[in-house]
């Protein structure tokens, strides 16, 4: 684990891996370990580097409400830190709308982009949703992840899960990022439209077909507006990138070989 400081604020990162640069963005509530099981399912020939949020990892708390901006840029610093000038990115999530942001903020400097559950607008039944987690949080982070795994998984998931369902809400709630409602104060506020006309990298956008948080919609209407992206709706809910871990490693790699 390292960190690097940038305008006062610590970035906490780590790398992981040899080969191809690949730059990963984690969810809301969550830090740099969300792909992790991504990861595990991925070929060798990759050097991953994963940034926390500020209030996630070894990242400091905020001291003003985030932007997507503001988080591209503390990416940069990391890449510009360890001399990558070209690299893949990838994000879940919050981590979507910040890979996204930063392929149309950075032009050549991304080789490609992964979009898993992003979107570009938060919309009014999004804005509710996160409202409701940050008061579930707030009054009880073991209730918030009960609500999590109901609505996260699929049913299918949930019922393999049974036995253990207890041990998972558990160790859950007591990973919740300190910095959870700064990730959700800018989930409420998200809006890269713009960013969103300027990708000109390979853009592979993956949404689950079951997720009840960000529409597929929203992948599919950003996939109809950029000439270079694909969409890819797989049978899953939000919590793809666990329950679909193998699957996103699939379509991650053979995009990333594409585009190289």
């Amino acid at each position: 684990m390292a960190t690097v400081d940038v305008q006062g604020a610590t970035v906490g990162f780590a790398v992981e891996g040899a080969g191809v640069p690949l730059l990963l963005f984690h969810g809301t509530t969550m830090n740099r370990s969300a792909w992790d099981m991504v990861r595990a399912a991925m070929p060798t020939g990759y050097e991953y580097v994963m940034v926390d949020f500020p209030g996630s990892g070894e990242s400091s708390m905020p001291e003003s409400p985030l932007t997507v901006e503001g988080l591209v840029d503390q990416a940069v610093a990391v890449m510009d830190h360890l001399g990558h000038e070209r690299f893949h990115v990838a994000g879940y999530s919050l981590g979507a709308v910040v890979a996204l942001a930063a392929a149309g903020e950075l032009g050549a400097r991304v080789a490609s982009v992964t979009s898993l559950c992003g979107w570009a607008t938060t919309d009014a039944r999004m804005r509710f949703t996160f409202g409701l987690w940050r008061r579930l949080i707030e009054r009880d982070p073991e209730l918030f992840m009960r609500y999590a795994v109901a609505d996260g998984f699929t049913a299918g998931a949930i019922a393999a899960l049974e036995p253990m369902l207890e041990a998972v809400v558990a160790q859950g709630a007591g990973s919740i990022a300190p910095g959870a409602d700064a990730h959700l104060d800018l989930d409420e506020r998200v809006d890269i439209a713009v960013l969103v006309g300027r990708i000109g990298a390979p853009t592979l956008l993956i949404a689950g077909a079951e997720d009840r948080w960000v529409d597929p919609a929203h992948s599919r209407a950003i996939a109809e507006r950029l000439p270079k992206a694909r969409l890819e709706v797989v049978p899953f809910g939000h919590l793809v990138i666990q329950e679909g871990a193998g699957v996103v490693a699939e379509l991650l790699h053979a995009h990333l070989s594409a585009s190289r």
